[in-house]
């Protein structure tokens, strides 16, 4: 009898854990944040404090929502994420570059590429790159050769409307993409490459600004600041020299 009432209460530990597990992981997010909460929030990470304009709020998944700000002539970018039961900021930045949001890492047509860039600049267009490195070894007595391979997609940028934007990868880099994933995952059939599959990988992702004369030019201030807080797949696009350009 004693034994039986010493399990009660750890019956009872076990139901409210899986009652917390259900709530956090299936239960629908509720209303995303309120202008004025998503103000505060990010006035309280020190960008522009009393001068915060929230330019739009864009979901990106069910879970993840994208929201670009604006505070006096800077342009900002800020990340939610829906996690133990609350809208919680992910990441925030100021950087005046494009970034790829990883919503499912282990998804590539999951993937976002987003950006927030001052318009009164001189850049009319913007191309994205995804390249994958030309690499050569021996292994085993084996000969191994990667091709190189680089993919190219132009973003129009030329006024305020456009300051910002999400948009998904294009058809042709998640055929290229799943291709990719296909052979490593065969190659290392035990591994969770698939997870880790950009930070392990020759693929990167890049871009270069131009003006109308089809100069490189940057939108500015050149100078900003970011960052994360806690589990979110964000990778800052880098600009790509010309002569690597192919």
């Amino acid at each position: 009898m004693k034994q039986g009432k010493a399990w009660l209460p750890i019956s009872i530990a076990i139901v409210l854990i899986g009652a917390a597990s259900f709530y956090v992981f299936y239960i629908k997010p509720s209303e995303f944040l309120s202008e004025e909460a998503l103000i505060e929030v990010i006035t309280s990470h020190n960008y522009g404090a009393k001068s915060i304009e929230i330019q739009d709020v864009i979901y990106v998944g069910e879970k993840h929502v994208f929201v670009p700000f604006k505070t006096h002539s800077r342009y900002g970018t800020s990340y939610w994420v829906w996690r133990g039961g609350s809208w919680d900021l992910g990441a925030i930045s100021n950087i005046q570059s494009p970034r790829v949001w990883k919503v499912n890492p282990q998804d590539p047509s999951s993937y976002v590429i987003v950006w927030n860039m001052d318009p009164n600049d001189d850049m009319t267009d913007f191309e994205l790159v995804l390249s994958n490195r030309r690499n050569y070894w021996v292994s085993d007595n084996v000969h191994h050769y990667t091709p190189r391979v680089q993919l190219h997609h132009t973003v129009a940028f030329q006024s305020e409307a456009s300051s910002y934007g999400v948009m998904s990868l294009p058809e042709d880099w998640l055929i290229f993409l799943d291709d990719y994933l296909k052979v490593e995952n065969a190659k290392q059939p035990s591994s969770s490459f698939i997870f880790d599959f950009f930070p392990q990988s020759s693929v990167s992702f890049a871009w270069m600004p131009y003006d109308k004369n089809g100069e490189v030019t940057f939108p500015g201030p050149d100078n900003g600041s970011g960052s994360g807080y806690g589990n979110i797949h964000l990778e800052y696009m880098s600009t790509i020299p010309e002569h690597e350009l192919e």
